[in-house]
């Protein structure tokens, strides 16, 4: 996802702390928050060397800039800027923690040469560029860049709470990205999203350190080039943490590119300008938990089964959505009419379909009594090709583009027992196995197949015809809402498992060929057996759209293409047995269809968190 800059009217109200800002990027990033009308206290170590940077900056007409000493590795400093903050501003808005060191002595020469070939896909050899790595400069990288940062959030934090727009920036390193650490403990606990936690980031690091002692790094797979990069993916892991933690804040960790400083010595190929952070400044609603690479989202760093990136959603600026259109399937009623009207109001024109034209009308109605007036109506039944092609050509004819297609049309697949089902379902959110089988009354071929060809053939059809319409914008979004049963935990179908999960190797062709299998088992009875799950249809179908959204957003990477679970939410599908209103399920895919530019693509989101598939 990329950053958006804040208006100025809203940035004057902000207070921000920058730590290691007498020169290079944090003195930049000073400078152009500053510039937006933050009010800004530079740290650095160097009080001399501070103060003479404020100095510079107030040359240049920046006044709202004051000095304040910090070292992050010292609890007194932390603790005196805290003083300082809450008794100047009462509150503080924007922490950046950009302190860091190298943690080695290094030929930047040959660091720029590696650099090169890591943009290539290629792996580098850091050990090539290490002069020296000593355990007392290991020590002095792991105090400064992770938990010198870890110190001074958990000091701010309290005055973080009292801001109604709080934002942390942890800046980071592609370095730091776990392809780079071969230690198994360490890639698996780094890259557990959902389990990790900083006492066990401590535990990493101070294995890290043991082998360090032992003069073990490099048996044990700990890179070349350590301490910086343990570092640096450790303030990953903890930006993570930190966002699950404070759900109200934006907090987000980024690796600003290869720009010229000290660290190394001044051999970048960007400037400060350019590296300086932007997200700061992100509005409410922004992502949060993210790594940022330069100005695009990228992944952590690590490949487990399903690639899981952590993010999040941004909403986009009226402004900018009164521009655009969008088609939403199945909106006569429920999430559907919700999105719809979230979207309306956004200023996005929406083209509102449903199958029912009767029923599709009247929601339309509804929607223009309240006052939104830029929704009209289409017949669409997504089973039927020709009824697809007369929408495309509609969309065509009266817009020229499309910018937002939201694939919501769904149904159950089976006749449940709906009072079981918010049972079943408190089970699956505590990480227990919930036995779907108790709550179907009925699963016939013929549903089962109905199921399948509207949730994923469906939506697959839709895409596919509207997607030179979507070429033609120049934000193009694609949403499919989904659901957590269609995670791969649900199924027990070895083949099916293997296929859906493999991130880099799935195609469409391999897609239809697991649903054929199924239908196979189906017909033959086998289904149990064979380790298809109760309420099949309806999982099958949906783990199948959350594969196809990966195979798209990968074909079509100029595009934002995600899929979301919106929560249990009281609808039609469940008999109203919901415990979220449409307003709040529809809220993540409204999110998701106004992203900016250069947002996630690929992704499932649970509601507002990444989620793995």
């Amino acid at each position: 996802m990329a950053e958006t800059i804040e208006s100025p009217t809203l940035a004057t109200k902000r207070c921000a702390v920058v730590t290691g800002a007498n020169k290079g990027i944090g003195l930049e990033i000073c400078r152009q928050l500053a510039s937006k009308g933050v009010l800004v206290v530079l740290t650095a170590r160097d009080e001399k060397k501070g103060l003479q940077a404020v100095e510079n900056l107030k040359a240049t007409g920046l006044c709202n800039v004051i000095f304040h000493q910090l070292d992050v590795m010292d609890p007194s400093s932390i603790a005196s800027l805290g003083d300082f903050v809450k008794s100047h501003f009462g509150k503080l808005d924007i922490l950046v923690n950009n302190a860091g060191i190298s943690g080695a002595i290094v030929d930047f020469d040959a660091f720029l040469k590696l650099l090169t070939i890591e943009r290539i896909d290629e792996k580098p050899n850091w050990k090539e560029v290490v002069i020296s790595e000593t355990y007392e400069l290991t020590e002095e990288c792991l105090q400064t860049n992770y938990y010198g940062a870890k110190r001074l959030s958990e000091a701010l934090i309290p005055l973080l709470q009292l801001s109604d727009s709080a934002r942390i920036v942890n800046v980071s390193s592609s370095m730091g990205k776990l392809q780079h650490i071969s230690h198994e403990r360490a890639k698996e606990v780094l890259s557990d999203i959902d389990g990790i936690t900083e006492e066990k980031v401590d535990e990493v690091i101070n294995e890290f350190l043991k082998d360090f002692r032992e003069g073990s790094l490099e048996s044990r797979g700990w890179p070349s080039l350590s301490a910086y990069i343990v570092s640096k993916a450790a303030l990953n892991a903890y930006t993570r943490i930190l966002a699950k933690k404070l759900p109200n804040f934006c907090i987000n960790c980024v690796c600003p590119g290869f720009v010229k400083t000290d660290i190394n010595e001044n051999t970048g190929v960007l400037t400060v300008e350019e590296g300086a952070v932007r997200l700061a400044l992100l509005p409410d609603g922004g992502p949060s938990g993210l790594f940022f690479s330069h100005q695009k989202e990228e992944i952590f760093g690590y490949n487990p089964p399903e690639k899981i990136i952590g993010m999040a959603e941004t909403i986009e600026s009226p402004t900018v959505a009164t521009k655009r259109c969008a088609v939403v399937t199945g909106a006569n009623k429920g999430i559907g009419l919700e999105i719809c009207r979230q979207l309306a109001s956004k200023g996005v024109l929406v083209v509102l379909t449903a199958r029912d034209e009767k029923k599709g009308l009247q929601a339309v109605e509804n929607l223009k009594a309240t006052g939104l007036c830029n929704v009209i109506f289409h017949q669409l039944d997504v089973m039927d090709p020709s009824s697809i092609a007369s929408l495309g050509d509609f969309v065509k004819s009266h817009f020229g583009k499309l910018d937002i297609l939201v694939n919501n049309a769904g149904i159950g697949g089976a006749i449940v027992d709906f009072d079981a089902l918010p049972k079943l379902l408190s089970i699956e959110t505590k990480g227990e196995k919930p036995n779907w089988k108790e709550i179907v009354i009925s699963e016939t071929y013929e549903l089962t197949e109905e199921c399948l060809q509207t949730n994923y053939y469906g939506a697959k059809r839709l895409s596919e015809a509207l997607i030179p319409l979507l070429q033609l914008s120049d934000s193009a979004r694609i949403v499919n809402v989904s659901s957590s049963m269609g995670k791969l935990q649900g199924i027990f179908h070895e083949r099916a498992k293997e296929v859906l999960s493999d991130i880099d190797g799935i195609t469409e062709e391999k897609v239809d060929e697991v649903i054929n299998e199924f239908l196979k088992d189906f017909r033959e009875g086998s289904l149990e057996s064979r380790g298809w799950p109760s309420l099949s249809a309806y999982i099958v179908s949906k783990a199948a759209l959350n594969a196809y959204t990966r195979i798209l957003a990968k074909k079509l990477p100029n595009f934002c293409i995600n899929c979301v679970c919106p929560g249990f939410v009281k609808t039609d599908i469940n008999g109203n047995t919901g415990v979220l209103t449409v307003e709040e399920g529809a809220e993540s895919a409204v999110r998701l269809a106004l992203l900016p530019d250069g947002g996630p693509s690929g992704l499932f989101f649970s509601r507002k968190e990444p989620s793995s598939f």
